[in-house]
């Protein structure tokens, strides 16, 4: 019973932290900045938010690391795809 309440702490933190982060980004697009470094730093929180929600939501933190690193790696294409499709 312990794990199953330490576990619900943790998702719980990290769903407030993914509140916070998105927050975040909300405010960066309100206050209109902009600029590689900016759109870098969206990127890398944006990053950041989908590993936590396929690690804790997703339960791939149980999964072997083929699965873990195949998502990872897709969202990182993306970005890349997203950031070249912008600045070419």
């Amino acid at each position: 019973m312990k794990i199953k309440k330490q576990s619900t702490i943790v998702e719980t933190v990290v769903f407030l932290l993914l509140i916070v982060l998105t927050l975040v980004t909300y405010q960066v697009g309100k206050m209109g900045l902009s600029g590689v470094n900016i759109s870098l730093g969206v990127f890398a929180i944006a990053l950041f938010k989908g590993a936590l929600i396929s690690e804790h939501f997703m339960q791939l933190k149980h999964a072997s690391g083929l699965w873990r690193w195949m998502i990872l790696i897709w969202l990182i294409l993306l970005g890349i795809v997203i950031y070249l499709a912008f600045t070419a």
